[in-house]
């Protein structure tokens, strides 16, 4: 969430951020925010005021008691005061709240360099792998291919779980965890440092992650708790790091994590969705680097050609796409996708984002370093290294053949056992 101080200071930028992404409706909140803060801190000083005023009236009923002199009236004067704080306080709480409800939906200010857009079809493609897939044969959804060689069981899933619940079996089940096991050494490879984060976060924690009335309808909550299973691995390592202070010669802070993730949207079913596409519950390799503020773009570039290098060695087409204004998040200033191509659906898909979020998590969890005698927020940025789930999608689909066996990659190979190919449509078991 941004802060009072970085709108005034940022006004016309975010002015014209707004406008580029498309919500010139928030473009008055801005007004509204100052001039409620400037309301709050009107009765920040007259609070301030009747404390110093009650401080003196207690100093002069004191020395009026050493003097063993009348005191009723300061007494009265002095015992009036608590009161009308109370009243003043209660009104700046409610000021509080109303500002801030305007401050957790003003999303962050773009970098100049995002291209202006109304959606997701303005985002801007500008690096390619390889060619898409071509096959000489009728391709096969990866469900098909699971199914058929015994290597999956979604309806189980669904009967025991629910719509978007799945059984991984043998070496299916391999693969999912070879993808999880290359990302973590990848990235240890690379300078990261692993973590073991939970997997619960309260409101507070989550709500200074991710604009939580944007997040809210996707996570699971437990029921009677304060606590929310996580999303995504970045919210636990985001939030590793609240309160600290940091010395800028210590930056950056670069850390990753492998959790599952659960999210309740699922989105159309079909052919192409049923089986692993779109799940409740996945594995995830993240990424989060902690910056300081004039190098966070050099580390963003890192972040990408990092996950870039990792899924070329998959051997899967893929596309990187910068996303335009329109369809950018608000947490973010500027984001990169890399789409993975899909033969069967005919099209590139997200897998991985990329994102520059600049002090907007920093400030909401008070992560912080010294530069000099000087106190800044960190930059916070975040990059899927993988989600298991979709990866395996790209791969069983382009890298099948037409009886069915699926090609491991060269990468992977190590960590399944050395096997060349698994699946099979000959192997079908029902």
């Amino acid at each position: 969430m941004l802060y009072v101080k970085f709108i005034k200071e940022n006004y016309e930028n975010l002015k014209e951020s707004l406008i580029k992404r498309n919500q010139t409706e928030k473009v008055e909140w801005l007004e509204i925010i100052i001039e409620r803060d400037k309301k709050w801190r009107l009765l920040k000083q007259k609070v301030d005021k009747l404390r110093h005023k009650r401080n003196e009236l207690t100093d002069r009923i004191r020395e009026l008691k050493i003097q063993k002199k009348k005191y009723d009236l300061i007494l009265k004067q002095a015992q009036t005061i608590p009161e009308k704080i109370k009243l003043i306080e209660n009104e700046m709480q409610e000021l509080e709240k109303q500002t801030n409800s305007y401050l957790e939906r003003i999303p962050n200010v773009l970098h100049e360099s995002v291209p202006a857009g109304k959606d997701e079809k303005d985002n801007i493609p500008f690096k390619f792998s390889k060619e898409k897939t071509n096959f000489k044969f009728k391709p096969k959804s990866h469900g098909e291919l699971l199914e058929k060689a015994g290597l999956a069981d979604f309806n189980a899933g669904r009967i025991n779980s629910g719509q978007g619940f799945n059984y991984l079996i043998g070496d299916a089940a391999e693969l999912d965890l070879a993808i999880q096991k290359f990302g973590i050494d990848f990235l240890l490879s690379k300078g990261f440092q692993l973590i073991s984060p939970p997997l619960v976060l309260n409101r507070a924690t989550l709500a200074g992650t991710v604009t939580l009335q944007d997040f809210e309808d996707v996570i699971y909550k437990f029921e009677n708790e304060d606590l929310y299973i996580i999303g995504t691995g970045e919210h636990p390592l985001v939030a590793l790091n609240k309160g600290k202070v940091f010395r800028k010669e210590d930056l950056p802070i670069k850390i990753c994590t492998l959790t599952p993730c659960f999210r309740k949207e699922i989105g159309s079913r079909g052919v192409d969705t049923k089986g692993l596409f779109r799940m409740h519950q996945f594995y995830k390799v993240e990424q989060v680097i902690i910056s300081d503020q004039e190098s966070s773009y050099k580390y963003f570039e890192e972040m990408e050609k990092i996950t870039e290098e990792f899924f070329k060695k998959l051997e899967i087409p893929y596309r990187v796409i910068e996303i335009c204004s329109g369809d950018l998040g608000p947490k973010f200033t500027k984001q990169y996708d890399i789409e993975a191509w899909f033969p069967r659906q005919g099209e590139y898909r997200e897998v991985t984002s990329c994102g520059n979020t600049e002090e907007y998590q920093s400030a909401s969890l008070n992560i912080t370093y010294k530069d000099g005698e000087e106190k800044k927020y960190c930059h916070l940025l975040n990059n899927t290294m993988v989600a298991t789930s979709r990866a395996m999608v790209s791969i069983i689909e382009n890298l099948q053949n037409e009886k069915g066996e699926i090609k491991i990659p060269k990468a992977l190979r190590k960590y399944i056992y050395n096997k060349k190919k698994i699946g099979g449509l000959k192997n079908e078991r029902r």
